[in-house]
This record gives structure tokens, sequence and C-alpha cells, in this order.
């Protein structure tokens, strides 16, 4: 993954160690030595990532492809459209689309910020006169001697993210989204501030608050397209029978300047994919399918793109970053954070079966949840989140997890905190709460790291983190876009062709009633499983089902998982229990899809890379 770091103040043999590590990867990086201290990153050829502005300062970009046209312009032109320095610290404007590390000559000063969204990981860590700041963990670790954060470990092997700025190294923070930093050299003074104002206040409609909303909406969607893709060569969407994708193909094909390609992985003969394959063809898009097979698992693979991007738990989009780097592609663009615009981060994600169909209806019908977040709310809010169980991980060795023993209260005390920064910030309200928090930790961490991953080839844009958009759609209220009401308002008004195939997920065309096409849904989800048992039944009489393009079954013979267990090198694993579920999985007593078990030893190799 491209990226940037700076370190100011320590040793030069620490500044040599950081910048060995980072730079590691790709062979080479851009560096400059800057007040005591370097800076430096990393882009794909011909994008720069570091820049001085004459006179005034020097600064460091890491994120979207359209950020590196952007800061060349504002290091070159008197444009102020990029970022502007106070002395309460750094602003950044909707071009600056990732993050920054600027240095100031004449104070001394360092600024760093990041999109509002959190799209692209920063890690930092100050001691004793030291700030070292990188876009990847392990570099900083490595150049520090960090030790591990258990509590961080078992926090990103629950759920692929961690809590609260805590990382998997003790003392090593991640800045969240939409905050920023400043540091005084002279005074080892630190200030981490809170810029975001997503999820702060209410949209303000007319009458016609729905139809308002959905033309607000499209317009900000079709400008953050404009600002994110190239318009020279065809950028490559990856599509999926879903909402979010469809959206932006929409918003792309309303803009004759973009050109486009589609991408999907998984089942080419899957009912999902033929959805894609129609939608393509209908609107004249190149479409590429790309099954999935053992060869995702190569450790040699996995490792380089680990040492790039640091996450290998969606090896498929590393497949894809691949791919389409070798077919000249700028850049890869998806639909994560799309989720927020469709109203999915909600409460109703946290529950389960009756109580899950009863929320969504009852949103769907217009009753919310919403409100001012009272002493009694804070509560309600911790409650849903907090685990309601911690058990030991089953891959995990006894003696790593008997050495751990309040897990479960730091986890919560950690959570608690996460909370608290969003009532500080001003986000109110039940609902507000919930998707504000389960889209910077989901949404930014697990999600958001499918398209990272193709970072470790190429570019990408992230249309639905743009910070226009991004503050619109999360001042709307959850009734208004709760399971895609209002991505189907936008589409119906610019784009209805778009609405006569249904989405992947339901049964019926995606212009019929969204309580109608919930009903889909649970249809097609319980015949789904019922197929899924019929199948595991009698594997030689019925196939297995083929509606969703997510087919791993490949990993029923035991090699790709097999590799991966022999490639483990921490203490934190029980390989027994690790080799126990393979075996269950080629002897078929694992009676679901594979695909849960991709995920969950992806994670355990993902932390093993890691912490090696």
């Amino acid at each position: 993954m491209p990226g940037i770091f700076g370190i100011f103040g320590g040793t030069n043999d620490t500044r040599a160690l950081i910048h060995r590590e980072f730079a590691a990867p790709w062979g080479g990086c851009e560096t400059v030595e800057i007040g005591g201290g370097l800076l430096g990153g990393h882009a794909f050829p011909p994008a720069l990532s570091l820049f001085n502005k004459p006179g005034s300062l020097v600064f460091a970009v890491d994120g979207e492809w359209s950020l590196y046209r952007a800061a060349q312009d504002f290091a070159t032109g008197p444009t102020k459209d990029l970022f502007q320095l106070g002395l309460n610290g750094v602003t950044i404007s909707p071009a600056c689309k990732g993050n920054i590390i600027a240095f100031e000559p004449q104070t001394g000063r360092c600024y760093v910020a990041t999109d509002w969204a959190g799209c692209f990981p920063l890690y930092y860590f100050h001691d004793q006169g030291r700030l070292v700041i990188c876009s990847r963990l392990r570099p900083i670790a490595q150049a520090t001697g960090a030790a591990r954060d258990p509590i961080g470990i078992l926090e990103f092997l629950r759920s692929a993210d961690t809590l609260a700025g805590r990382t998997q190294f003790e003392n090593v923070r991640r800045l969240l989204p939409g905050q920023t930093l400043m540091y005084h050299p002279t005074t080892d003074s630190l200030q981490v501030q809170e810029a975001s104002q997503a999820w702060v206040g209410s949209l303000q409609s007319g009458s016609d608050s729905s139809r308002e909303t959905a033309e607000a909406a499209w317009e900000a969607l079709s400008l953050a397209t404009a600002r994110c893709l190239p318009c020279e060569d065809p950028a490559a969407l990856m599509m999926s029978g879903g909402w979010d994708s469809r959206a932006l193909l929409a918003a792309c094909l309303a803009n004759p300047k973009l050109a486009l390609s589609c991408y999907s992985h998984g089942d080419l003969q899957s009912r999902e994919v033929g959805l894609v394959k129609q939608i393509c063809r209908d609107s004249n898009i190149a479409f590429h399918g790309e099954p999935l097979d053992d060869g995702l698992y190569d450790v040699s693979k996995l490792q380089r793109g680990f040492a790039r991007v640091e996450n290998v738990v969606f090896p498929h989009w590393h497949r894809a970053g691949l791919v389409l780097a070798e077919s000249g592609a700028p850049c890869a663009t998806a639909g994560v954070f799309g989720e927020v615009l469709g109203g999915h981060y909600g409460p109703a994600m946290l529950l389960q079966g009756s109580r899950k169909i009863a929320a969504i209806g009852k949103l769907l019908l217009g009753i919310s949840q919403g409100g001012s977040t009272s002493e009694a709310d804070f509560s309600a809010v911790c409650d849903l989140l907090r685990p309601k169980q911690f058990p030991k991980p089953w891959y995990v060795s006894r003696t790593f997890w008997e050495s751990v023993p309040r897990a479960a209260e730091a986890v919560n005390a950690d959570l608690e905190v996460a909370l608290q920064r969003l009532a500080d910030r001003g986000v109110e309200g039940l609902e507000a709460m919930i998707e504000a928090f389960v889209t910077e930790q989901r949404g930014s961490h697990y999600i958001n790291a499918q398209v990272l991953s193709c970072r470790a080839e190429l570019d990408v844009a992230i249309p639905y983190a743009d910070q226009e958009l991004f503050h619109l759609v999360t001042r709307v209220p959850l009734a208004q876009k709760v399971h895609n009401r209002l991505t189907q308002a936008m589409i119906r008004i610019q784009r209805p062709g778009l609405l006569r195939y249904s989405c992947a997920a339901t049964l019926v065309p995606a212009s019929y009633p969204l309580l109608l096409q919930e009903t889909s849904r649970f249809v097609r989800h319980t015949w789904e499983d019922a197929w899924w048992r019929l199948h595991m039944a009698a594997p030689r009489l019925t196939a297995g089902p083929r509606l969703g393009w997510v087919n791993f079954e490949f990993l029923r013979t035991g090699k790709a998982l097999g590799g991966l267990v022999d490639d483990l090198r921490c203490d934190l694993w029980d390989r027994q229990a690790l080799r126990a579920c393979i075996q269950d999985v080629v002897q078929r007593r694992w009676k679901e899809s594979a695909h849960p078990i991709s995920d969950a030893f992806m994670k355990v190799y993902t932390a093993d890379l890691l912490l090696r």
C-alpha cells in the first residue's frame, strides 16, 4: 500500500530503521530531512507523495488516486483547496481524500490529519521527545521496539478491528476518523483533536423532504465520482449484485467524462454474477469475471500483499488488484461506505432473527429511535454493543488466553471510551451513535480492508467516503435511509433502468416496494439455508446453492488452509485446534459454506504476519 511516514526526534539509527522498513516492500521511497527528523512516502509512479510548497511547508500525502494530483496542484499553485494550517491545528478540504503529514519550517510544528471516514490507516508513537508516524503498523513497532498488546490482538481476532485507537502493539495508537494531530518538537507537546462533523446535527429539508434529500444525495454522489475517478483511462468498479455498487455505477454512467469497466469475483455461474453480467451488458460496460481457487492462499503471494497493506483477510481482493494492475487499470473503486447511505449500520444490524425483522419493519414504516443522547440512551448503546460473552477464541492457545485474565473488562472499557468520544464530538441519539460507531469500526477497519487490499498493486477511489457526501448522508435520519430507501430513490430519479434488475439478496426487481423486497430477502435466506443443509446431507445427490457470488468450496480439500497453518510462526495459536477444524471442513462435519472458515483463518494469518 502506498503510504507516508514521519519521525521527529529520536536517534539516527531509529530514523534509518523506519526508513528501511517502510521502503522494503517497494524497493525505495521518497524522503526529505526536516527539522531534526525525516519525512517520507511512496506513491505509484508517476505520482509523488512528497511535496515542498516553497517558502511555507513540506508535506506528504497518502490516499485516493485523486489526492496525488490535488497535492501537486496545491504545492505548485496558489490554491488553498487541500488543507490549511492554523494555531489550533490543520483543516482539510474535501479534496484531501486521505491523510497528510505537514511540517512548517518557520515554527517547527508537525501537523497530521485523517479524512472523516478514516479510509487509510495512520499510526503514531509518542515517547520522550520522539514522535513516529506511519501508514503501516509494523515499521513503527520495529523502529520503536513496541511490545505486543494482547488486548489489541484479541480485539482484532474477534472482529478484525481494534477499539478506541488501540493497536496490536503497546503505546502505538491509530489516528481515528477525522482526527488531527499537532506536535511541537521544542516542547514535546502533542495535541489530538476532533475535526469531523459527521453525524453532528440533522439534515434540514422542506415539505417534500424525501425527494429533496434524494436529489441532494445524488448531486453529492455525482460530484464525488467526478472528484475521485480518472477520466483518461477506465477505472475498474468492483461490481456486485447489491445496492452500493449499483448506485455507484449509476453515478458513473451519468457522467460522460468517466470511463469504466466492471470486475466481479467468485462463482461465475452464480445468480449474482449473472445479474452483474446482464447489467454490464445492457449498460455497454466491459466486464471481467475472476474465479476463486487455492491459488489465492499461496503464502508467498499473501506475504507480498501483507508487506504492502498489512491485511490478508480478503485474499480475493488482493488477486483483484493484481489482475487489474496487469490489465492497465489506473485504479479500482468500490461501494465501501455505501452502507451508510443504505442505512445498514443502525441498531437493527446488532439484532438477530425476529427482533431484527421487527426493527427493520419499524424503520421502513417511519418509526425512529432517534433523539438526544440522554444518560439512559448512552447506557442503552453500550448494552447493545457490549459483547454479551467473551469466550476464548477456539484457535488461540490456552497459554496465551490465560495470560490475559481480564480481557472482557478491557474490551468493554475500550468500547465505552470509543462511544464517549462520539458523544463528546456532538453525536446525539441512539441511532446516530450506533451508526457512527459501526461505520468507524466495521466500516473503516473491516469492510474497507477489501478495497485497500487492491492497493498492494494499484490506486483506489472511495466515492462514498467523499467528505461532502459523507457529511450529508450521516445527517440523514436512519428512517429515510434504512435498507436502501434513499439509494432506491436516488436511482429512480436519475437512472431508473437499473431498478428493473433484482438485487443479489432479493428475488424481486429493485423497483418494488422495500417491504416486499425485505420479505423476499427473508425467503431467499431461508431457501438458501435449507438448500445448504440438503447439500451437506447428500453432497453426491445435490449440488450446493449458487445464488450468491461466494463459493469457497475449493477449501474442502484442506490444502490451502493446511499451508497457512504450516506457515504460522507466533506462539499464540492452538495448532491442534486449527488442524482439527481443517479436518472438519474436509470431512464435511462443517455443515455450512466454507466462507466463514476462510475469514477466521485469514484473521489468524494476518495477525501472525504482523506479530512475527
